[in-house]
C-alpha cells in the first residue's frame, strides 16, 4: 500500500485536477521501493492505472532524480464549452433596444412609430428599467370602440406586459410569447434589452429547421438517383468498414460518406447515366456532407449564410437533374 502522503497527493489530483512535480526516486519511495525492478514497476503501474494516473515522462525512463509530473490521465472534453440550453438571449431581437414611447406621449406619435416600423405594438417606458405597459393596434381599437377619444397614449395603455429574463430558456419563453404575442427581455440590472414577438420565434424556428428540411430533400433526391442501380451485395462490398460488412439492405441505409464512396468509382458513376461532370458533383456532395455534420452538432448559432445557400442550390440542382433523367 502506498504511503499516506502519496495518497493525499492522489486525492488532490482526482478532486482538484492538480499536478505534482516529483522524481522517479520519490515515486519509488512512496511505494516503499528503491529500484525500478520489473516487479516494482508492475506494482506501481497497476496502482497508477487503477487510479487513472500517469507520469510525464514515464517514470521508468530517464534519470532517477530527474523531474516527472504526476497527473490524471487526459480526460476527453468537448470542443465547444457552450451552454447546452438555448436561451432567449440568443435571438437578435433580444439584443436590440426596442423602439418605445413615453406614457406622456401623444397617440399620434405612437401610431406614427407603429406604422413607420410595421409594428403591432410599442412598449411604454418611463426609463430603460421602468416598464409601464404597452400600446398596440388592439388596445387602441378596443378603446376607440368603447368611446375613447383621447389624444394621449396613457389612455390606451395595457399594463399586462410580459417580462422575461435574458437568461430564460427559449422553450420556456415560447409559451409566454404565444399567449401574449410578445415579451420584453431584461438583463440582470433590469434594463430592457429587446422585444421578442411571435414573428421572431417563427423566424428562429425556420432558421433551425430549414437546414434539416433541405438536407432531407437532398438526400431523398440522391436516393432516387441511386434507386435500383446497384445490387445489395455490391453496396455491402462498397461500404465496408475495413473488413467489417455493414447491414445494408436498402439505399436508405447509406449515408453521405457512402454516396461519395459509390460515385467516386467510375464504373458506378456510369451506371447512373448522368450527363454532368462527376468531379464537380463529388466536390459539392462532400461540401453538403460537411454541412450536414455541422447541422447535426446543433450549433445554437446555426449554419452560415453561405452554407444555407449551398444547401438551397444543391436541392434545386438535384431536383432539376432528376427532372431530365
Amino acid at each position: 500500500m502506498p504511503k499516506d502522503e502519496f495518497l493525499e497527493l492522489v486525492k488532490e489530483i482526482k478532486e482538484n485536477e492538480k499536478e505534482f512535480e516529483i522524481t522517479p526516486r520519490e515515486l519509488l519511495y512512496f511505494f516503499g521501493c528503491e529500484k525500478r525492478t520489473s516487479g516494482n514497476i508492475a506494482y506501481i503501474n497497476r496502482f497508477l492505472n487503477d487510479n487513472q494516473l500517469e507520469t510525464s515522462p514515464n517514470f521508468v525512463n530517464g534519470w532517477m532524480d530527474g523531474n516527472i509530473v504526476l497527473k490524471h490521465k487526459k480526460k476527453a472534453t468537448t470542443k465547444n464549452d457552450v451552454d447546452p440550453i438555448q436561451r432567449i438571449k440568443l435571438l437578435p431581437s433580444s439584443n436590440r433596444e426596442p423602439i418605445s414611447i413615453n406614457r406622456d406621449s401623444s397617440l399620434k406619435e405612437a401610431i406614427t412609430l407603429m406604422m413607420m416600423h410595421s409594428y403591432s405594438q410599442l412598449p411604454v417606458l418611463n426609463s430603460p428599467r421602468n416598464v409601464i405597459g404597452y400600446v398596440s393596434w388592439e388596445t387602441i381599437g378596443y378603446a376607440v370602440a368603447n368611446g375613447c377619444q383621447s389624444k394621449d397614449v396613457k389612455d390606451y395603455i395595457n399594463n399586462d406586459v410580459a417580462l422575461v429574463s435574458y437568461e430564460t430558456p427559449l422553450l420556456e419563453a415560447i409559451s409566454t410569447i404565444i399567449e401574449k404575442e410578445f415579451v420584453l427581455v431584461y438583463k440582470s440590472d433590469k434594463t430592457i434589452t429587446g422585444i421578442v414577438t411571435i414573428a421572431d420565434i417563427s423566424f428562429q424556428f425556420l432558421s433551425v429547421t430549414e437546414p434539416f428540411i433541405l438536407l432531407e430533400q437532398i438526400e431523398n433526391h440522391i436516393r432516387q438517383i441511386l434507386n435500383k442501380k446497384f445490387l445489395v451485395a455490391d453496396l455491402k462490398e462498397l461500404c465496408k468498414i475495413g473488413e467489417v460488412e455493414r447491414d445494408i439492405e436498402f439505399i436508405d441505409d447509406l449515408n453521405f460518406g457512402d454516396y461519395i464512396q459509390i460515385v467516386g468509382k467510375q464504373e458506378n458513376w456510369d451506371k447512373l447515366n448522368l450527363a454532368i461532370e462527376r468531379s464537380h458533383f463529388i466536390k459539392q456532395l462532400d461540401k453538403i456532407r460537411q454541412i450536414r455534420n455541422d447541422v447535426m452538432h446543433f450549433d445554437p448559432e446555426g449554419i452560415t449564410q453561405e452554407q444555407r445557400e449551398d444547401l438551397i442550390k444543391m436541392a434545386k440542382f438535384l431536383m432539376e437533374l432528376r427532372r431530365f433523367n
